[in-house]
């Protein structure tokens, strides 16, 4: 685990989620399952991952952290394995860096109809922020009616998680989608 990231990974075991789905797109070995599953209590989780190694590892570490129950583990190209999860999210994690954008629209056809939040993570320089963040609704904006859905579109919180390189952040943006 990365310990810059352990902020993030705190932040992420306190969020309400209490009775939600989460779709976690790039869960790695659970840095961000796990503390949702264990400590902020999700109803049930659904853990994308590319890597088998990794994908063996959060297996462990769900069976460690006695949570296995509440997960399923899609392994493969989130591109291909989301599919069977359109619609069902009240969140979704976009934890890739440098960025996610490509997964954005993927993270929003996860979402239920009615809307959720998306915690999207990206390398972004300090002079870029409000633009990223401009942007990023208005993409998460569009994907959303591409899918005929008009939601309100708007970015509650950016948290700001450890530099990735001089003047450039890893942050994460809280998306909030609801019905406009």
């Amino acid at each position: 685990f990365s310990r810059g990231n352990v902020g993030e990974r705190r932040r992420m075991g306190l969020v309400p989620v209490k009775g939600e789905t989460v779709v976690d797109l790039f869960c790695g070995v659970g840095y961000f399952t796990i503390p949702l599953l264990a400590t902020a209590d999700v109803a049930f989780l659904h853990a994308c991952e590319l890597n088998p190694n990794s994908v063996e590892a959060l297996r462990r570490n769900l069976d460690l952290n006695k949570v296995a129950d509440r997960c399923k583990i899609h392994h493969g190209d989130n591109r291909v394995t989301s599919a069977a999860l359109h619609g069902i999210a009240d969140r979704v994690l976009l934890g890739l860096l440098p960025s996610s954008e490509y997964a954005w629209p993927i993270a929003v056809a996860c979402l239920k109809e009615g809307g959720g939040v998306l915690h999207v993570h990206e390398n972004v320089s300090e002079a870029d922020q409000q633009a990223w963040v401009m942007r990023l609704e208005a993409e998460i904006r569009a994907a959303g009616a591409r899918l005929g859905r008009r939601w309100t579109v708007s970015c509650g919180h950016v948290e700001r998680v450890k530099t990735f390189a001089p003047r450039v952040w890893h942050l994460v943006a809280d998306v909030s989608c609801s019905p406009a």
